[in-house]
């Protein structure tokens, strides 16, 4: 998936900043009520779909509880860009039961425990694999 038909998919808009200007701001954000992704220019070309797909699993979060339930959002935010990254992959992919989920995550540098089994649980249910 390219950034324009993620932006087209989900009929959002994409401006790129400065991080120079915005030290204290995260290098991307989700703006639900804009239906805008601010991306930091430091982020490199090839990780842009991932970090918007990530920022999008925020939509429906609320701001004001993000300290609360930051573990549970970045959670359900990586989830999502799991499942859209592991959709994509095994669309281009003919043989679902050889899938090596282990590339998957080296390709997409997911390295914790909790990846893992966000991968495996995506694949089982995108794929159908029991």
């Amino acid at each position: 998936m390219t950034e324009k038909e993620l932006t087209q998919k989900f009929d959002i808009r994409i401006h790129t900043f400065d991080s120079e200007e915005f030290e204290d701001e995260d290098e991307a954000f989700y703006i639900s009520e804009l239906r805008t992704m601010f991306i930091s220019s430091k982020i490199a070309q090839e990780d842009r779909v991932q970090v918007m797909l990530h920022e999008l699993g925020h939509k429906g979060h609320l701001p004001h509880l993000y300290k609360i339930h930051r573990e549970k959002y970045e959670l359900q935010a990586n989830r999502n860009m799991i499942h859209h990254l592991l959709k994509e992959e095994l669309n281009d992919c003919d043989d679902h039961e050889n899938f090596n989920y282990i590339r998957f995550m080296q390709k997409y540098k997911l390295k914790t425990v909790a990846d893992e089994a966000m991968v495996k649980e995506e694949l089982y249910n995108l794929a159908k694999i029991s």
